[in-house]
């Protein structure tokens, strides 16, 4: 079933449960429903303690910003990728902050690379050697041997613009590139674009991506279940590298793991494949979490599988050795240091949803303690097949907005979508039938969302406070 921003509260509540069994259905590749409004809010689950559901306004009303700088302005002629080439994977960006950036590539051709990067396309260019290594087919499966490639560069000027190109033994494999650099402070709009469980190969999966590369964005988040159905190299190239090639030489993406892509080695095509901020407090754990910041925006992406937070349960309560730092211990150091004004989390499973799943008691318990002590404002997650938004809670009752967290589910990247049996009590607005995208504006201290379908309709828009 379908629900649009009905009454502020239904008095409904899902029940816990936990599972990452979430296999596309048959149908994940059918052609998408039109857009046809919002539908009855349907039949009602089990509700919730009275006591937590106290009605308090949660509208934000924004005020001016201030003015905003604009993006940098720079042209470099229009991206080429020359066929003919070893060219494999495209150029992705990663890791961006404000002094550096990684391009990473692939090339059959497994030749000499080279990246070369100027703040005007007339030059003068510098020339970055990138690090490389070989994937054989023994290790991915695939059926060509091909090299990775990673230039890291370093010494730039925050909030300025690149052009590159990169090349192989002197032949030019893309060119007319962009990329942009961190800033910090509120001096303009981060612009961001998050969705998950995506990586279907469906029709719908395409119009998304085509919705997207008629906006501009400054970061792009994807929320989890990006390479269906295990996560393997194939897979990523198929449902992932190929389907967003022209976004993410200009867009930075900054991943967390969905329980899609843990299925392959622990995840590990997925730690391959990204070259993520290196944070974690044990090797073995690097990538698998880990912060970053954007103008006033501090980020964390978390690894929510069963298998991290269940060793986190045991060692808390001394049913298995503690090992080391934990990813809580590394979360609630991080979210301390940062005097950002907003601060998000992205993980894949959704503490609080109305679908058939409910409310995740195991991600509930582990992390939504240090989420509020650390200051967190919003948190976007994916898994379950839809979109939804809660109203801000804080210990899972109603919160006024600027001391409580707003929960999204942004689930309808691509994937089968999957009907909605009601609504949970905390449930602000949700739609089931379209797929759609979630962007955000966040400007000082108001951030503006709009989740927005393949039509190109806004299907949900609202405002948020990041400020105390």
């Amino acid at each position: 079933m379908c629900f649009r921003s009905a009454a502020f509260f239904a008095l409904l509540f899902v029940t816990s449960a936990c599972g990452d069994d979430d296999s596309p259905p048959a149908d994940a590749g059918d052609s998408a429903m039109p857009d046809a409004g919002p539908r009855d809010t349907g039949a009602a689950v089990d509700s919730g303690d009275p006591a937590c559901m106290v009605p308090v306004d949660a509208s934000v009303t924004p005020t001016d910003a201030g003015p905003a700088a604009p993006p940098p302005d720079l042209d470099c002629g229009t991206p080429s990728m020359p066929a003919g080439t070893g060219l494999r994977r495209a150029p992705y960006l990663q890791s961006i902050d404000g002094t550096s950036a990684r391009v990473v590539w692939t090339s059959t051709s497994r030749g000499a690379g080279a990246l070369f990067y100027a703040t005007s396309p007339a030059g003068p260019w510098t020339e970055v050697t990138p690090a490389s290594e070989l994937f054989g087919t023994s290790r991915t499966g695939d059926d060509v041997d091909y090299v990775a490639y990673e230039a890291r560069l370093t010494g730039l000027t925050a909030d300025s613009a690149y052009c590159y190109r990169i090349e192989e033994d002197g032949v030019v494999l893309a060119e007319g590139l962009r990329f942009d650099t961190a800033w910090d402070g509120a001096t303009r709009p981060v612009r961001i674009v998050a969705f998950g469980d995506s990586g279907s190969g469906s029709a719908e999966q395409m119009t998304v991506r085509d919705r997207l590369l008629e906006r501009e964005y400054d970061v792009f988040l994807h929320l989890g279940d990006m390479a269906y159905g295990s996560g393997t190299f194939p897979e990523f190239e198929a449902n992932f590298f190929d389907v967003y090639r022209d976004l993410m030489h200009r867009v930075p993406v900054f991943p967390t793991m969905g329980n899609h892509e843990f299925k392959t080695e622990n995840g590990q095509p997925y730690l391959d494949v990204y070259h993520l901020p290196e944070q974690a407090l044990r090797a073995e754990e690097e990538e698998r979490y880990y912060s970053f910041d954007y103008g006033n925006v501090h980020f964390v992406s978390l690894d929510t599988n069963d298998v991290r937070l269940i060793e986190i349960r045991l060692q808390r309560n001394g049913t298995i050795e503690e090992t080391g730092d934990l990813m809580i211990d590394w979360l609630e150091a991080d979210l301390a240091a940062s005097d950002a004004d907003w601060k998000i989390a992205l993980f894949h499973h959704p503490p609080y949803t109305s679908s058939t799943r409910g409310f995740n008691g195991q991600v509930i318990d582990t992390l939504r303690g240090a989420l509020e002590a650390g200051g967190v404002d919003l948190v976007l997650s994916g898994h379950d097949h839809h979109y939804e938004r809660m109203v801000p809670t804080r210990a899972g009752c109603t919160a006024l907005p600027d001391d409580g967290i707003t929960y999204i589910v942004a689930g309808a990247g691509g994937a089968g979508l999957r009907d909605l049996p009601g609504r949970a009590w905390m449930s602000a607005a949700a739609e089931d039938q379209l797929h759609s995208f979630l962007e955000l504006e966040v400007h000082g201290c108001f951030a503006r969302g709009r989740a927005v379908s393949l039509a190109g309709d806004v299907i949900d828009e609202f405002w948020l406070s990041g400020c105390d």
